[in-house]
């Protein structure tokens, strides 16, 4: 009997270790920056019309099952990529744009199923990809804009820039964190150009401003000479009279 017992206990040690690896090996856990998508079993997505042939889990854990399903992840980190676009003006004017985009996949399912769909297995295109589509509009908006707007405004630049890509970014499940242009460059000194008559006027500006600080200080000190000269008249004046009269005392006393 206590044979047994051992054996029955054994066998519900052994049982219960074989369960824990299974579970073990059946349970995935999707970490907060990622996304877990579980291809074999179709499945309904709020947002989509049909449903998808994989599942998606965000923030939690869920079972695979070994030989039937599949799991795979897709980051949810976000990513940059920097932007080197020639451009030219609608004057004809060729610039060379410099900026920054960062983005991610967006958190809801339908981006991640989006994004999933493209990039699953090429996750590292997502920069040429999200490149190729700023660039190609931003040389759009800029064939539409003038030197002049670019400089007052560059807010107005980004602003549409990121506009005009927002369709084709959630076709491909991204969205745009940030977008920046950091430097607007002139090959043909056209910049330059337009800023010398600027330049120049307040370089004439400061000159006169020089030059009547100048007038003014001179005023002043032709003043001050003058106050000057008139006080030493005036104290003279009446020195020169009492010297008189002592003159005059000195010679009656003789």
């Amino acid at each position: 009997m206590p044979m047994v017992v051992g054996v029955v206990a054994g066998a519900v040690v052994l049982a219960l270790i074989f369960i824990v690896v299974v579970f073990k090996l059946m349970w995935r856990v999707a970490e907060p920056n990622e996304a877990l998508i579980i291809s074999g079993s179709k499945h309904r997505t709020e947002g989509l019309e049909e449903g998808m042939g994989f599942r998606i889990v965000t923030g939690r854990g869920t079972l695979v099952l070994p030989g039937v399903q599949a799991v795979r992840k897709i980051s949810l980190d976000l990513n940059e990529t920097e932007l080197h676009v020639d451009c030219v003006t609608t004057q004809g004017i060729p610039l060379k744009v410099r900026g920054v985009v960062i983005f991610k996949v967006g958190d809801d399912f339908v981006s991640i199923a989006n994004a999933g769909r493209r990039f699953l297995d090429q996750q590292k295109m997502m920069s040429e990809r999200v490149h190729n589509v700023f660039a190609g509009h931003l040389r759009s908006i800029v064939g539409g804009l003038t030197v002049e707007d670019m400089i007052r405004d560059r807010e107005k630049l980004t602003g549409q820039t990121r506009a005009a890509c927002g369709t084709e970014m959630e076709k491909l499940g991204l969205i745009v964190d940030s977008l920046q242009i950091h430097e607007i460059e002139d090959p043909t000194g056209y910049i330059k150009n337009l800023a010398m008559p600027h330049a120049a006027a307040v370089q004439r500006d400061a000159r006169i401003a020089q030059a009547e600080a100048n007038r003014l200080a001179t005023e002043a000190e032709q003043k001050a000479a003058a106050r000057g000269s008139e006080a030493t008249r005036d104290s003279e004046i009446p020195q020169a009279g009492y010297q008189a009269e002592r003159d005059k005392a000195a010679a009656k006393a003789r």
